[in-house]
């Protein structure tokens, strides 16, 4: 069960977009779909910025159930591993404290952000469903899946600032190396978020997924991390 929880949480970490189910007021109930970014909040919590306007936001400020799909890259889309988070969708009073790491994962979206329509909004978990693929189906315990970011706040930031403004050639080489990337002179490369299992590099508007082989939670243990992921891409 321990390998389905980690490979959960890994495509949920891996994943920054979902297809979003909420309860549709105008029809009466019927489920209605729709596609939102996500970042994850301190707590593991996927965090969305969503608009007054929009259908989904109706339907949750009416009936605030809901869930998130994410679906991993696969050609036979049977195999797909894929997770629904279930839970109830609450706005966040203090948007400061999911703002920045949202911002740093989907920079444009500041422009409209911080107009008066859009609010962010977090899922709190009931329930977690995941396939891994034929006949590896399971119900997660939301207790065993969350998980609380070590370094969420000023010590993210610090790493984050640090590695981009520091070590970009290596970020560059984690790409390329790890991940076989081919990195264009006019791409722009940069580190957005860490936490206990990872970290998340985007090239341009491409989010890329680093795995650690073991948690971390410590800053130095982030930075042995980093440095034996450089030492490797050498």
């Amino acid at each position: 069960m321990q390998e389905s929880i980690d490979d959960a949480r890994n495509l949920l970490n891996t994943k920054d977009f979902g297809i979003l189910s909420t309860l549709s007021l105008k029809l009466g109930g019927f489920p209605f779909g729709s596609v939102v970014p996500y970042c994850l909040d301190g707590e593991g919590m996927p965090v969305i910025l969503i608009s007054t306007i929009a259908e989904h936001t109706k339907n949750i400020l009416h009936d605030n159930r809901c869930s998130i799909t994410v679906i991993s890259e696969n050609t036979d889309v049977q195999a797909n591993g894929r997770l629904t988070v279930i839970g109830n969708m609450e706005a966040i009073t203090d948007e400061k404290d999911v703002s920045e790491r949202y911002y740093r994962h989907f920079p444009k979206s500041k422009a409209y952000g911080n107009t008066h329509n859009f609010s962010f909004y977090r899922l709190r978990p009931i329930a977690i469903r995941f396939i891994g693929g034929f006949g590896a189906i399971h119900w997660l315990e939301v207790s065993d899946f969350l998980f609380k970011n070590p370094f969420h706040g000023e010590g993210e930031v610090s790493i984050v600032d640090h590695m981009n403004a520091d070590h970009h050639k290596d970020l560059l080489s984690y790409c390329t190396f790890y991940k076989r990337m081919t990195i264009k002179p006019e791409d722009t490369v940069r580190m957005a978020g860490i936490d206990g299992f990872g970290f998340d590099i985007f090239v341009n508007d491409q989010k890329v997924r680093f795995t650690f082989d073991q948690a971390i939670s410590n800053a130095g243990e982030a930075r042995a991390a980093m440095v034996g992921l450089s030492k490797g891409a050498k």
